[in-house]
C-alpha cells in the first residue's frame, strides 16, 4: 500500500511539475515581444490593441480579438466577438502606428473572424449559426454597413479573402480531412450571390501545430494566399501550387493574418492582445 501511495503521489508530481513547463512556456511567449519565423522572418511587436479592463463583468461588455486586414494606406481594421462568441461583435480602426481612430457600433457578425479590404471597402463576414452567412460591405472611415449580400447556402466559411470588389473567396476544409477547398463567390448587383463549386481549387494538407488545427485567418496578397492556423500558416498561389509552410515558433494563439501594402506580414495573437509586424 504504501509503495502505491508513493507511486501515486510521484505521479501527480509529474503532472504538476508537467503543467508548470507548459504554463511557464506560454508565460515566456506572452513576454516576447520578437519571434523569428522558422523562414527567418522576423516579426516584433508593432502595439497592444484593446484588451478588455479587469473590472468587465458582462460578457456581451467583453471583447475577444479575432480578425485583422489593412488598407491602402496601412490602416489596421481589428475585429472582436463578444458574449458567447457566436452572434455580435466589433470593428476597431488603428492607424498604420496603432493610434485608436475609431470603432464600431455593435453589428452582427458571428464569430467575427472573417474580415478583408478591397478597392476602399471593408468586407465583413457574418457568420451566425442557424442563419444565413451574410457578407457586409462597409464604409471604412465611418465603419457602417452600405451594402449586404446573402453568401450560398451550401458553403459555411468563417473567414473571407476579397480578390476584387465583385469576388470574395471562401475557404474550408475537405469533407476527408486531406486538406483545403477554396472557392469563390461571386457578388451582384442586387443582394444574391453566385458560386461554381466546379472552380474550387483544393489544396492538400492541413496547416497548424495543434490537434485541431483550427484556420485561424485568411487572406490575399501579390498572387499569394496566407492561411493561418495555431503555431504555423501557408501560402499559395491561386491554383492551390507553390505550397509553402512556416512555423510561428510561439504557443500563443493567433487570431489573423493580413499583408499591407508593402508586402509587410502582420499577425495578431490574443491573450494580451497584441499585433506583431514583418522587420
Amino acid at each position: 500500500m504504501l509503495i502505491v501511495k508513493k507511486l501515486i503521489g510521484y505521479s501527480l508530481l509529474v503532472g504538476i511539475i508537467s503543467l508548470s513547463m507548459v504554463s511557464n512556456a506560454r508565460a515566456a511567449d506572452i513576454l516576447n515581444h520578437t519571434l523569428t519565423f522558422s523562414n527567418k522572418t522576423v516579426v516584433k511587436t508593432l502595439f497592444y490593441p484593446y484588451r478588455n479592463p479587469a473590472n468587465v463583468l458582462n460578457p456581451y461588455d467583453g471583447r475577444t480579438l479575432q480578425g485583422i486586414t489593412v488598407d491602402s494606406n496601412n490602416n489596421m481594421y481589428l475585429t472582436y466577438v463578444t458574449g458567447d462568441k457566436t452572434t455580435y461583435g466589433y470593428v476597431y480602426k488603428y492607424s498604420p502606428s496603432g493610434v485608436l481612430l475609431k470603432k464600431s457600433a455593435m453589428l452582427t457578425t458571428g464569430h467575427a473572424q472573417g474580415i478583408a479590404f478591397n478597392n476602399g471597402y471593408l468586407y465583413l463576414l457574418s457568420n451566425v449559426s442557424g442563419k444565413p452567412y451574410k457578407l457586409y460591405k462597409m464604409d471604412p472611415n465611418k465603419l457602417t454597413i452600405v451594402k449586404t449580400w446573402d453568401l450560398p447556402s451550401i458553403v459555411h466559411p468563417n473567414v473571407i479573402a476579397m480578390l476584387n470588389s465583385t469576388t470574395a473567396v471562401g475557404v474550408s476544409k475537405s469533407a476527408d480531412g486531406s486538406g483545403y477547398e477554396i472557392y469563390k463567390m461571386y457578388l451582384g448587383t442586387g443582394s444574391s450571390t453566385t458560386m461554381n463549386w466546379k472552380e474550387r481549387i483544393h489544396v492538400n494538407g492541413l496547416v497548424g501545430t495543434t490537434s485541431g488545427k483550427p484556420i485561424q485567418g485568411f487572406t490575399y496578397s501579390g498572387g499569394k494566399y496566407y492561411l493561418l492556423s495555431d503555431g504555423e500558416y501557408m501560402s499559395f498561389d491561386i491554383n492551390g501550387k507553390n505550397i509553402n509552410r512556416v512555423k510561428l515558433n510561439t504557443t500563443r494563439e493567433p487570431e489573423g493574418i493580413a499583408v499591407d501594402s508593402k508586402g509587410k506580414l502582420l499577425i495578431q495573437f490574443n491573450y494580451y492582445n497584441e499585433v506583431f509586424k514583418q522587420q
